[in-house]
């Protein structure tokens, strides 16, 4: 199996436990192509020519392409001219996602993502100039930070990445509208939820349903609501469950399957933690009641 990009350049390149930049050569890759997964990657093109492939399409890439990656696209790079070239910086995902500055880049891949359309654009030569310079100084950065590398990189990175959105913005002749896009998000979210919550009950599987990070995710729902993701889906969940033990003759065990929890014990738990009563004693209190009570108090209508 041919290593990937990330494990070429980690060998080549200065790396950290969450970052890694390198120059990007043919030399480097012995088998004439590596596949680029799992992470975020920019893509700089300096000299020369060679192939990006997905399973949809073939890119050419030239001086001044920039190619930008999220962890949800997969491709390979091949067939690089002899005199090829580029600048390559790979940043983990949790480290992406621990990054505020990072959000408005996103906001503007967000428009590629679930497109079948990888995010790769040819720069003006000043902007592919500007930004092979702000590439360049990953380089000698950890040689020349004695006490605050781990602060200095953190903000090197979020001025690059302000810098790449800030050139997408441009190129798309758009300026970023985050508060219409949140509100979608959050909309196909909420669309989202409702048809899958008694069978995914983790945030990877809604973040995943929509092209973005758990994180990004995270912060818009509770920017909105004042709730987190969790909260939206065990309100659901627990509402689902009150309904069932009071309005239908469902076991316990059929009630804890048809919620997709894993066994009883699993939901006991969360419903005691959600209504302070186990399944069962919520529903012998509610037959309870309705013993008592058996018609709505009419007074005053």
């Amino acid at each position: 199996m041919n290593p990937t990009l990330l494990e070429i350049i980690q060998t080549h390149g200065n790396r950290t436990e969450y970052t890694c930049y390198s120059e990007l050569t043919p030399s480097l890759i012995p088998a004439g192509k590596a596949e680029l997964k799992e992470g975020f990657f920019f893509l700089l093109v300096t000299n020369g020519t060679a192939q990006l492939t997905d399973e949809y399409q073939t890119y050419e890439l030239q001086p001044a392409h920039l190619v930008t990656l999220t962890p949800s696209t997969k491709c390979m790079i091949q067939a690089m001219s002899s005199h090829f070239q580029a600048m390559i910086l790979y940043l983990k995902p949790t480290f992406f996602d621990s990054l505020p500055d990072g959000q408005p880049l996103y906001e503007q891949l967000a428009h590629y993502l679930g497109h079948y359309q990888l995010p790769v654009f040819l720069l003006e030569n000043k902007q592919a100039t500007y930004l092979q310079k702000i590439f360049a100084l990953f380089a000698p950065c950890r040689n020349n930070a004695a006490n605050y590398y781990d602060s200095i990189l953190n903000h090197l990175c979020s001025f690059c990445l302000l810098q790449i959105a800030d050139i997408l913005t441009q190129i798309r002749h758009e300026v970023p509208d985050y508060a219409r896009r949140s509100t979608d998000i959050f909309r196909l979210f909420k669309k989202t939820l409702m048809e899958n919550y008694r069978q995914h009950h983790d945030i990877g599987f809604y973040a995943e349903s929509l092209h973005i990070s758990t994180t990004y995710l995270s912060r818009i729902v509770k920017h909105i609501t004042g709730h987190t993701v969790r909260f939206h889906i065990s309100e659901l969940l627990c509402a689902d469950a009150r309904k069932l033990l009071e309005c239908t003759d469902l076991d316990i065990k059929e009630i804890t399957e048809k919620l997709g929890f894993s066994d009883q014990s699993v939901f006991g738990k969360f419903f005691v933690k959600k209504t302070g009563v186990s399944p069962m004693k919520f529903r012998t209190q509610r037959e309870r009641d309705k013993k008592n009570y058996p018609f709505p108090d009419t007074k005053g209508s």
